[in-house]
């Protein structure tokens, strides 16, 4: 059914936006069946996205978890090395615990240097 814009005689008429109505045109119909579409697409669309969430969460989940088993590994190490340092107070703090260890190795290769000047010189005494 046909409606004018207005009521008046002399403009021109339009097609009834109404969409139960049996006289639809074919380019109300189209539009229709686009809304109907893009209504589908995008129920479409956020299906896959929830599956996609669900993947990004698993992904989440396992750098989580990743994450966790390296800082465990690492307090570990730091508390081994921590436990062959001599004099360090039980309360050092990362930094400290790296740094006393530097020392701590620097020490030893000099007393290593040391010992083996001091062998050296045992075992041939007249060429030092």
């Amino acid at each position: 059914m046909k409606a004018s814009c207005c009521g008046k005689k002399n403009h021109q008429s339009r097609p009834d936006n109404n969409n139960n109505s049996p006289g639809l045109g074919s380019e109300d119909k189209s539009a229709t069946n686009n809304n109907n579409q893009q209504q589908q697409d995008n129920s479409q669309a956020e299906t896959k996205k929830k599956k996609k969430g669900s993947e990004s969460d698993d992904e989440h989940d396992m750098h989580i978890w990743t994450e966790r088993k390296r800082r465990k590994k690492m307090r570990n190490m730091f508390s081994n090395l921590h436990a062959l340092l001599p004099h360090l107070p039980p309360k050092a703090d990362k930094s400290t615990i790296v740094d006393e260890a530097v020392n701590y190795i620097k020490t030893l290769q000099q007393t290593l240097q040391n010992l083996r000047k001091t062998k050296a010189r045992e075992i041939n005494p007249r060429s030092h």
